[in-house]
């Protein structure tokens, strides 16, 4: 084996735990958002066939004779007023569509299930799936496993009647356009003061790099404090103005204030975490350049967008591509503190479209539109915004 091929195999070995996990939990959730797309998939419809149920309970109910009791009842008038699709909807408690009553109706095995209950040859619990492909003569194979029904493009049709989709998308877009130019440009003046030869920089820099280390959960009930009606902010603020006529807000439950309040919150927790790659970025600077600057008498705002502002153009690039992918998807903050939908973003309707509303087919579409919005706003950002200067 050659000296290359063998270093190849040794690196893919060494790589293959990361190469599983991406494959896991990238690519696959990819592919299979793409392909829930085009479906009417429903996780609850999914789980249909999985639970387990007493059969002897079921047909108690459904015929109204005890299993007990049952040896004893001719069996041709058991068959004669049994009905399977009624059986198996109700009394199992199986959701049904359409194309599934018609097989139940025409391949289940009345009499070999009614056999068994007289006979008391039942099992006194088993799967729903299971025992359907028991006890139907054929096409048992479609209750052995959840498949939706593939839809094509109607979930794409329903965007352009969703009014919470404009609302939710809209609103993404705002928080995007507000959110991304503010934190770029206040985490570039906080990495220039960091990188100043200043004392106490280095309490400065944990000082603004905290927020990025705590949990998005805890910063949410904190501002949720500073937010709420009897809270900090408007304790503040009556004890300065409250002599003018000033009346509390409650500013997550006002519509024209929730979202900005939101924003203002993600400008002070994100622009500490991409101070970090702005400072890298001007340790990178050669001093030589703002010497000679300094030489030709250019002031400290000239030195500024002439020269640091040009040279940190790749870390501007990426921290506005960043910037806008992470405002696109924001969910947690509006998870946590918004209670109206006036003032959802498009990823927040994706989680209520897949798990309260249960039409993960919908938000699975939805999720396709948004990862398409991202990707052209990336590619027009690299566009646009030259990494050289």
């Amino acid at each position: 084996m050659k000296h290359k091929t063998k270093e190849a195999i040794v690196g893919y070995v060494f790589s293959l735990p990361i190469i599983i996990t991406v494959i896991v939990f990238t690519i696959y959730p990819i592919i299979a958002a793409f392909y829930y797309s085009v479906t009417d998939y429903q996780p609850l419809e999914a789980r249909k066939f999985t639970y387990t149920f007493n059969p002897y309970e079921s047909l108690e109910f459904n015929t109204g004779i005890l299993r007990e009791e049952a040896k004893d009842y001719p069996l041709d008038q058991m068959i004669q007023s049994f009905d399977p699709v009624t059986f198996v909807e109700i009394d199992v408690g199986v959701n049904l569509s359409d194309e599934d009553k018609e097989s139940i109706r025409k391949n289940f095995d009345s009499l070999n299930l009614l056999s068994d209950y007289r006979d008391r040859k039942l099992p006194t619990e088993i799967k729903i799936s299971d025992f359907l492909m028991k006890y139907m003569k054929s096409d048992g194979e479609r209750f052995a496993k959840y498949r939706p029904k593939f839809v094509g493009l109607e979930n794409f049709k329903q965007m352009f009647k969703d009014m919470y989709f404009y609302t939710s998308l809209s609103n993404a877009f705002l928080y995007s356009i507000v959110v991304v130019p503010i934190q770029t440009l206040l985490a570039i003046i906080l990495a220039v003061a960091a990188n100043s030869k200043i004392r106490g920089k280095n309490f400065f820099k944990s000082v603004f790099f905290l927020p990025a280390v705590t949990s998005s959960a805890a910063l949410s009930m904190i501002f949720w404090l500073i937010y709420s009606k009897p809270g900090i902010l408007n304790q503040v603020l009556m004890s300065l103005f409250g002599r003018f006529g000033f009346q509390p807000i409650d500013y997550l439950n006002e519509p024209g204030i929730a979202l900005f309040a939101i924003m203002l919150m993600n400008i002070w927790s994100t622009a500490g975490y991409f101070m970090i790659t702005f400072l890298a970025g001007l340790q990178d600077i050669p001093s030589s350049i703002y010497e000679a600057a300094m030489i030709d008498g250019a002031t400290g705002w000239q030195t500024f967008w002439k020269i640091t502002m040009p040279l940190l153009r790749p870390q501007i690039v990426f921290v506005s591509i960043m910037g806008t992918i992470g405002c696109m998807q924001v969910f947690d903050q509006i998870y946590f503190l918004i209670k109206n939908l006036r003032n959802i973003t498009i990823s927040f309707y994706i989680y209520k479209n897949a798990f309260e509303y249960g039409k993960m087919g919908y938000a699975s579409s939805l999720a396709v539109v948004l990862f398409a919005i991202i990707l052209a706003l990336s590619l027009i950002q690299r566009k646009v915004v030259k990494e050289e200067y």
